[in-house]
């Protein structure tokens, strides 16, 4: 139990610390970014209806229906009406008016992604009698690792997304460290979202497995994209498929955004 505890815990840390490259960044002068010069780390596909009260009778229903495609599927909670389960694939979630499905580190295309979540969402409509998806969202959250916070910082205020003079604000610096931005019609929205951000991640490891270090210790410093891209007006569940929608989503995602940090 301690070894498989200290896997997901190594698993973690892999996913908050993919890319460990040094970029170069440059002092002189603002470089050009691109989607491309960012690691996707993750990816959320989160369906929402109208509240299923079946989920009481049918959550293991649906848990023990996509079993056989997901490769060692472990329940993390099991309540009433928040259920939640992790394969090698990602992770599960289920609750009374919303079901996701999370991906660390996905392939770029996203392909096998979209085919994990089109398998769990059409077994959790089919379970919870579910006709119609309030809102569809899909997030993915990128970083472009860089060696300390003001290079991150820098980063963000060579994007010039912000029409504002380089000054001291609210007493704290003359320029934000994030930057959240919506796009939103009566039928699709976006939001992205820029942050400077330095952190770390800290992990202690139990001592049954007797490990060369006691702890893992592991600094991230970079520059966040984090768009969310949904649906606003609701959708037929026969409207919409997983499979093809999400490729075609990440695809409009990395092109704005390249429009935007190009433009």
């Amino acid at each position: 139990m301690h070894s498989r505890w200290a896997v997901a815990c190594q698993e973690e840390l892999e996913v908050a610390t993919s890319n460990d490259y040094d970029f170069g960044w440059s002092h002189d002068m603002p470089a050009s970014l691109s989607v491309a010069d960012f690691k996707m780390f993750r990816a959320v596909c989160e369906l929402r209806y109208n509240d299923a009260y079946l989920i009481w009778d049918r959550s293991g229903q649906v848990f023990h229906d996509i079993a056989d495609s997901f490769t060692d599927l472990k329940v993390i909670t099991a309540v009433p009406i928040n259920v939640a389960c992790r394969s090698d694939e990602g992770q599960f979630a289920l609750e009374l008016g919303q079901c996701r499905f999370t991906s660390e580190n996905p392939e770029s295309n996203l392909e096998k992604f979209a085919g994990h979540c089109k398998r769990y969402f059409e077994v959790v409509a089919d379970c919870l009698e579910i006709k119609v998806f309030t809102r569809i969202g899909f997030r993915t959250m990128f970083r472009k690792d860089l060696r300390n916070l003001d290079e991150a910082m820098a980063a963000l205020a060579g994007l010039r997304l912000v029409n504002l003079e380089e000054d001291l604000r609210f007493g704290a610096e003359k320029n934000p460290q994030e930057i959240a931005l919506r796009w939103q019609s009566e039928q699709i929205g976006a939001m992205l979202r820029l942050k400077a951000e330095s952190g770390a991640v800290d992990v202690v490891l139990p001592p049954e497995l007797e490990a060369a270090s006691p702890s893992i210790h592991k600094e991230i410093i970079g520059l966040l994209a984090d768009i969310d891209y949904y649906t606003v007006a609701p959708v037929e569940r026969g409207q919409w498929d997983a499979s093809a929608w999400i490729p075609q989503a990440i695809r409009t995602v990395r092109r704005e955004v390249d429009r935007i940090l190009n433009r």
